[in-house]
């Protein structure tokens, strides 16, 4: 049988350059299932991709872990192709049937984002960094660009810093940062 596990994130270009994150959940073993995960952890052209998520799903055999891992693979996925309202529906179901990972919120939080939903966005990607997730910088990212649509600027700051902190190279965040003017207040 086949078991899902949390590949490493990679980063999408929802939300222009670098707005949000995607990590595909590995299905290991064979079949249609694991196919969508290839699609999504590669990064490919997300059309023929969701259509393997889906008929994994149709088939019906797969162990609730892999159920799981395949609805997150298509929603990172229709994030991709711009189906945002499929892509939460996606992410929305797997919380329901049993994910508590740390990896869904990061990637559910940037499908908000995407949304202009940052309320929730934030709930998410506190979720994220409190869950731990393979690339927390991305975390910090996702919750930077929430609290700024806020209003929250000193937060977006500093999780933008954050980021950096854990990532030094992490082009999206320094790109971010260098909008940003310290000023002293007295």
């Amino acid at each position: 049988m086949a078991m899902g596990r949390i590949a490493a994130p990679a980063i999408l270009a929802v939300l222009g350059a670098f707005g949000a994150a995607g990590g595909a959940v590995q299905v290991l073993g064979s079949g249609v299932a694991h196919s969508c995960y290839a699609v999504a952890e590669a990064n490919q052209e997300p059309r023929a991709g969701i259509a393997l998520c889906t008929s994994a799903l149709a088939q019906g055999r797969l162990s609730q872990e892999d159920r799981t891992a395949t609805l997150v693979n298509r929603a990172i996925l229709r994030s991709r192709a711009g189906e945002m309202e499929g892509a939460m529906a996606d992410y929305n179901t797997a919380l329901d049937i049993g994910a508590n990972d740390g990896e869904v919120y990061l990637n559910r939080a940037a499908t908000l984002i995407a949304l202009k939903r940052y309320a929730d966005a934030l709930h998410d990607a506190d979720a994220a960094v409190t869950g731990g997730v393979a690339r927390m910088e991305i975390a910090y990212y996702n919750r930077g660009l929430a609290n700024e649509d806020l209003g929250n600027i000193k937060a977006a700051y500093d999780d933008l810093q954050a980021a950096l902190k854990i990532a030094p190279g992490f082009a999206p965040a320094k790109e971010e940062l260098a909008r940003f003017r310290l000023v002293r207040t007295d």
